[in-house]
């Protein structure tokens, strides 16, 4: 150890006004426990046997503002914490008395005060760190600047500390106060940075001399939880590619001692950790979490507890040597905790502990061993809020109104008839309401898996008045699908009180169109308010295997650039109300395997611009009157006279 002075002496302000000696008189023990895993906390114990203490000095008061420093060589040295009131408790004992006792903690404890349900897009750690801080109010200290950018960081309904904490975990960085009350969002420093193993305690306060100033020591190494390797495994859904990143666990930053983490594990062959429980979606996650994983594995292969003679210079996050402890504890090591005991009629005493992220105290044991975000185990309602997806892949970002009145999430996906090149396309309308769950109980990664309906969102119209559901049997009447204009798809099904034949029916919203296919009549009916149009663009084939009728309101015609053949097995009889005409830009020809008949009520005429050649064994003319008009008429070659 160096050589100073140090006392049991505290010296403590209250709001900014230092102990008044009635008071200080009756404080008889304090401590101060720091660390990198949790806000610091206080206690200060004042024998208060006429329980009145809280009335004659009235800075004692939960909120007062608090900053706990220890005499050195009689000179007040540095804080040790700045920290706010928090409780007041009376003790009392028939041995020992009556004892007002003021709790509290450093600024950290207000990060601990609300719970939120907030979404960070486009923002990195540090720069979240940096909003949270504001809105609580708070000093920066250290803050490290990070890379990795979020789509979306969610905090989902914890803590500001829990939330902030896991953002420390992902990018390798501790989440701590500094002993002026100020935020740092930084790594610890190197266990390399303190001094040789070999340094006598009196020339440095950074090293623990197992046979100077040590009270009390455990020091442990452990191949439990060790392993070679780690890796952390995601899914890309943009590249639709897994995702991972192995990073070898052999040596920590925070430990540098006669062995590592590498050689406790080699005398049981090779082994892996590989995480899984997050949903990671990118490459730069995925490296990240794993990372900072192979750390928390690593800085928890040793552990050390050790008491020394007090010694303020030591504070959460320092490094320090440990000399005298023998193979394989001594080294290097980055302390995580730091409890400073000072009690009347004791010595000033020091523990110092190595933990890793693990923390060795009840609130350790009360919170660390859970999950801090709460999954979401199950479904859950949510309204769409934005469908316009920048990636055009069919996604949605969702409100959810249950939860939170501002937060929105990150884009989602919505279950489909999915797959590679085929499946569909059905995606809600904003303000839809709609069924979503969460990949791995994960807020930050939901999925709309249906649409429901509710007493103001109604579902489709009922298909010619029919209800849904039979109201004698139970069955089902009918299915549908339908778009935002009314157009519509209906299974229907036969049977049943509704009487309603079975088939399908394809409409638009106004009734305008439709195309029903009705299976009890074995029919295909097509209707149209407007107009039909049937078009090939090779050919069009019509056929019926019984009758087949053609019907216009209005003209009918049939028109082709190419050749019209009509041929029918048995006759064919062409009707017109009013004039027939029957015109050929070349030859007209028309023949009879029997008998040719043209009758006209009035008269017929027969006109040729060129010969007109009539030929057969027998001519017969009968009529009242014959006349043959001709210029020159000729018969057998020779003009009629």
């Amino acid at each position: 150890m160096t050589e100073k002075t140090f006392t049991t002496v505290l010296h403590v302000q209250l709001n900014g006004t230092v102990l008044p000696d009635p008071l200080a008189l009756r404080l008889v023990e304090g401590w101060v426990d720091s660390s990198v895993n949790v806000p610091a906390a206080f206690q200060l114990t004042f024998s208060d046997k006429d329980s009145k203490l809280t009335t004659k000095f009235p800075m004692l008061k939960i909120g007062a503002k608090v900053i706990i420093s220890p005499f050195t060589d009689g000179r007040r040295g540095d804080p040790m914490m700045t920290g706010e009131v928090t409780a007041l408790e009376m003790d009392s004992e028939p041995g020992s008395g009556r004892h007002l006792l003021v709790r509290g903690y450093d600024p950290g404890h207000r990060l601990l005060r609300n719970r939120r349900v907030e979404g960070y897009p486009n923002m990195t750690a540090s720069d979240i760190v940096r909003r949270i801080a504001g809105q609580n109010g708070l000093k920066i200290g250290k803050i490290e600047s990070t890379s990795a950018v979020y789509d979306l960081a969610t905090q989902p309904n914890i803590t500001d500390w829990d939330f902030l904490s896991r953002l420390a975990a992902e990018n390798d960085v501790r989440l701590s106060f500094d002993n002026q009350g100020k935020l740092n969002f930084a790594g610890l420093d190197p266990a390399s940075g303190a001094p040789s193993d070999t340094t006598p305690a009196a020339q440095s306060p950074y090293v623990l001399d197992f046979g100077a100033n040590n009270l009390h020591s455990r020091a442990t190494m452990t191949a439990a939880g060790q392993v070679r390797k780690v890796n952390v495994r995601g899914w890309d859904m943009r590249t639709r590619q897994k995702l991972q990143a192995p990073v070898p666990a052999v040596t920590s930053k925070d430990i540098s001692a006669d062995m590592t983490p590498g050689q406790v594990t080699l005398p049981f062959g090779a082994s892996e950790l590989t995480a899984t429980h997050v949903p990671y979606t990118t490459l730069s996650q995925v490296t990240h979490a794993a990372k900072a994983l192979a750390d928390d594995v690593t800085g928890a292969f040793a552990e050390l507890e050790v008491a020394i003679t007090g010694n303020p210079e030591l504070k959460p996050g320092t490094p320090i040597a440990v000399k005298g402890a023998g193979f394989p504890f001594e080294g290097k090591y980055t302390a995580t905790g730091v409890r400073h005991v000072f009690a009347s009629g004791d010595l000033y005493t020091t523990w110092l502990t190595v933990s890793g992220r693990q923390f060795r105290s009840l609130y350790g044991l009360a919170s660390g061993g859970t999950e801090q975000a709460p999954p979401m185990p199950g479904v859950a309602v949510a309204l769409v809020t934005n469908t316009k997806d920048p990636l055009r892949m069919g996604r949605v970002r969702l409100s959810f109104p249950w939860l939170s009145a501002t937060y929105e999430s990150d884009w989602c996906r919505v279950a489909q008839f999915g797959g590679k090149g085929g499946g569909g396309l059905l995606l809600p309308e904003v303000n839809d309401e709609v069924l979503c769950a969460f990949d791995r109980g994960s807020l930050e990664h939901p999925y709309v898996i249906a649409g429901l309906y509710n007493g103001i969102d109604k579902h489709t119209r009922e298909p010619d008045n029919y209800p849904a559901v039979d109201p004698t049997s139970g069955e089902i009447n009918w299915r549908s699908l339908t778009g935002r204009s009314g157009h519509t798809l209906e299974i229907l099904e036969s049977g049943g009180a509704a009487r309603m034949e079975s088939g399908i029916r394809l409409r638009t919203g106004r009734g305008r169109l439709h195309i029903q296919m009705n299976e009890a009549r074995t029919s295909l009916t097509i209707h149209s308010d407007g107009s039909v149009d049937i078009r090939g663009t090779r050919s069009v084939d019509i056929e019926a295997g019984g009758d087949l009728s053609l019907k216009a309101g209005g003209n009918l015609s049939l028109k082709s650039g190419g050749a019209i053949e009509i041929d029918a097995g048995m006759a064919i009889n062409v009707k017109a109300g009013l004039a027939f005409d029957v015109k050929a830009g070349g030859e007209a020809s028309i023949g009879a395997g029997g008998m040719l008949a043209l009758n006209s009520i009035g008269a017929t005429t027969i006109n040729a611009i060129a010969n007109l050649t009539i030929d057969s064994a027998t001519i017969l003319v009968n009529a009242p009157a014959f006349s043959i008009q001709s210029a020159a008429p000729l018969v057998n070659g020779a003009p009629i006279i």
